[in-house]
């Protein structure tokens, strides 16, 4: 249908001890065409852990288990990270339906740091 806007399931596995309201709990997210899986998942009243929201901190990793996201808008994000599947929520456009494993900053640091990378940080 021309004009038909597209939406994508993004199923959040949110660990336990991830300081949210839906700790140890699974979350299928609607996350409309060019939106970031952090936004459609706050405006669903997800308030995932994150701090810059530019893609720059790292605080909002996330590691993809499947589907694809688009990570170009991020200020900060290596090809290292996609080779790890580790993607920064806050500016993660879904290309697909995905599931992704939520709350993964010390992972994100861990692979920065095993690849020499710097680990992002909050303030420009």
């Amino acid at each position: 249908v021309a004009g038909a806007s597209v939406t994508y399931t993004v199923e959040l596995v949110v660990p336990e001890n991830c300081g949210t309201d839906v700790d140890g709990q699974s979350v299928d997210v609607d996350v409309q065409d060019g939106e970031y899986v952090l936004w459609a998942a706050r405006n669903a009243g997800v308030w995932l852990p994150a701090d810059c929201q530019q893609g720059w901190c790292c605080r909002c990793a996330g590691y993809l288990l499947s589907g694809s996201l688009d990570q170009s808008d991020s200020r900060r994000y290596y090809e290292t990270d996609r080779d790890a599947e580790l993607h920064l929520l806050c500016t993660a456009v879904p290309e697909s339906d995905c599931r992704v494993l939520a709350c993964q900053y010390e992972a994100m640091l861990d692979e920065r740091a095993s690849r020499d990378l710097p680990p992002g940080r909050s303030k420009r």
